[in-house]
């Protein structure tokens, strides 16, 4: 005959506090084999070792009250759903590892600003990923130039019914404050056809300004100013992304909440990609 326990000595050979062990029985987990109707003392058979040992292991890799019941209530091929359980909860614990190991990176990055140059504050940002539709050319110089660029690309893009809602971007593969012979890349967002996930965007500093292009030169040189001052390098060119801009639309058409009648109503984030890591 299997001996019974008394919920302390239960507690002390599983390594599980009294007050747990009524937690589960109260959340329909565990219950206790015999409960004294006299005295209210909780009695568990020595088997129930093994339903403990498997809510701990479960609990132990953050599977919620709620997964746990789910589990142990389950009828059919018990043995399957666990092995599918634990590979899922898996598989969520090492995307919850690499977002911790990006944002203590970046709690390291705002820690060396925050010594290195207290004075300026730059938005973190991850640089966007999504499909693009890219032309890069060496053109004269900025102004009607990039903006044919432009025109041509979102028309190819139109006519092919791929045009995403994201904002356009002009990436600089010299720095901004050059100013003939420029080497840039237009970049139009394009649907994603679903095949293959997006890979992580670099980490950059990032800054929004309302008005004229002409300001993206001054903060080029302050976001650059930074960085060295910070000990830190570029990993990147340096881009500009257009939320709110001005466009002829021949040939495609743009969402008017885009559009902007003038320079004094353009919407303008610039983005200077940083490397991070040793």
């Amino acid at each position: 005959m299997n001996p019974i326990l008394r919920i302390g000595e239960f507690s002390m050979i599983t390594g599980v506090s009294v007050k747990t062990l009524r937690f589960y029985a109260e959340q329909d987990l565990l219950h206790p084999a015999h409960i004294d109707p006299d005295t209210g003392y909780r009695y568990y058979k020595v088997e129930q070792c093994e339903t403990l040992a498997l809510i701990a292991n479960l609990r132990a890799i953050d599977f919620s009250i709620a997964e746990v019941r789910s589990l142990l209530q389950c009828a059919d091929d018990r043995q399957s759903a666990y092995q599918k359980a634990i590979e899922n909860k898996r598989r969520s614990l090492v995307r919850e590892q690499e977002s911790l190991r990006e944002k203590i990176a970046w709690a390291k990055l705002l820690s060396k600003q925050a010594v290195d140059d207290p004075q300026t504050v730059f938005r973190l940002v991850q640089t966007t990923t999504e499909p693009f539709h890219t032309v890069r050319r060496h053109v004269a110089h900025l102004g009607e130039p990039v903006t044919a660029i432009f025109e041509l690309a979102e028309a190819d893009v139109a006519s092919r019914r791929q045009r995403a809602q994201a904002a356009p971007i002009l990436i600089f593969h010299d720095p901004p404050t050059k100013t003939e012979n420029l080497d840039l890349e237009v970049c139009i967002p394009v649907k994603s056809d679903g095949t293959a996930p997006q890979p992580a965007g670099a980490v950059a500093f990032a800054a929004t300004y309302g008005g004229g292009y002409q300001q993206s030169d001054e903060l080029y040189r302050r976001m650059r100013d930074h960085i060295e001052e910070c000990g830190l390098r570029p990993a990147g060119g340096f881009r500009e992304i257009y939320h709110r801009y001005g466009a002829q639309q021949d040939g495609y058409q743009t969402p008017s909440k885009n559009l902007a009648a003038a320079p004094i109503e353009y919407l303008t984030e610039v983005q200077l990609p940083i490397a991070i890591h040793e």
